[in-house]
């Protein structure tokens, strides 16, 4: 076993869509998840430094990444089915808080058959890590929460792969922001008619719908969507408040999927594990080429601020992924 310090965490969706509240109905047993119980730990993904070893495996002073309870100090396990990963030298503690959401990203796009623009057969193996050096014949993706974690992520990796990206966030100042990290045109929907823009951006239809948030956005999503088209829900952030209630939103534009054929999926990590090292090796290339970007918001304090870092993640005033960084305490 290890003892760690955690120096940094993630602040995650999860958090408040999987608590133990009355009527919160998301399926989480069912997909073997445990909820949270109210006084009890919260699951996130961090980053600790090794402070005491009785593994062979791991040095005293060692950076780790893993998924475990919130806790200033946490004893881990060498031998589980996700023992923590090593950190290299060269890769920042607040670029790796970064990289599950990358990895969600990536594998959505080279493995989901409602997320892939390129032929499966590209999607595997050593050619399938590399293969966003592969150009393919352009294609019109929608990413929505696109100044997110995930959707600044997975814009810029449909970009190298030659698509026409169009990214949905909430203010202007966000959306020039995603412009300077590649995407092709930008919708600030609290200021913008999103339907009406994009009929101007997209006049071609859809080709896929990486979609974070359902609900309305879902719904004008999928009025846009080509004949044959593809929309994959990887979150839905914007039902997250409604679970508890049982007053969800829904998707109101179903009957399109019927009249244009489109296919529709949904993701979960968890049940991608096998697809991790591959994709850890796309994404630490593309970075190393200069290709991809993180996007991060840093938080710096004590355990104390990790609520307050929840409560901005859902009211949208950040960019990219929410890192806390623990101060060090004398």
């Amino acid at each position: 076993m290890i003892l760690i310090k955690t120096i940094a965490t993630a602040i995650a969706p999860h958090t408040r869509a999987f608590l133990e509240l009355p009527g919160n109905d998301v399926g989480a047993e069912a997909i073997g998840l445990t909820r949270t119980k109210i006084g009890e730990p919260v699951p996130c993904e961090l980053v600790g430094e090794v402070i005491l070893s009785r593994s062979p495996k791991y040095s005293v002073g060692d950076r780790v990444a893993c998924f475990a309870p919130l806790f200033e100090y946490c004893a881990l396990r060498d031998d589980g089915p996700n023992p923590p990963a090593k950190l290299p030298s060269f890769v920042e503690t607040e670029k790796a808080m970064v990289m599950g959401a990358g990895l969600t990203a990536h594998i959505v796009i080279n493995h989901h058959p409602c997320g892939r623009v390129d032929d499966p057969c590209c999607s595997t193996g050593i050619s399938g890590c590399l293969s966003f050096l592969k150009r393919q014949p352009q294609k019109t993706v929608l990413v929505t929460s696109a100044a997110g974690a995930v959707g600044s992520m997975a814009g810029q990796i449909y970009k190298h792969k030659g698509c026409k990206v169009i990214g949905v966030t909430s203010t202007r100042k966000k959306a020039e922001q995603l412009v300077g990290l590649g995407f092709d045109a930008t919708i600030a929907y609290k200021e913008e008619d999103l339907d009406k823009r994009l009929t101007e951006l997209a006049p071609e239809g859809l080709d896929v719908f990486f979609d974070n948030v359902g609900a309305e956005q879902l719904d004008v999503g999928s009025k846009h969507m080509k004949v044959g088209g593809r929309i994959v829900q990887v979150g839905c952030a914007a039902e997250i408040d409604n679970y508890a209630t049982g007053d969800i939103r829904g998707w109101k534009e179903y009957h399109r999927m019927a009249a244009r054929e489109l296919q529709v999926g949904g993701f979960l990590l968890t049940n991608h594990l096998s697809k991790i090292p591959g994709a850890m090796l796309s994404l630490m290339t593309m970075m190393a080429r200069g290709k991809l970007k993180t996007a991060e918001t840093i938080v710096s304090g004590d355990l104390d601020k990790w609520a307050e870092c929840v409560d901005r993640l859902h009211s949208g005033d950040c960019f990219g992924r929410i890192v806390l960084t623990l101060d060090e305490k004398s």
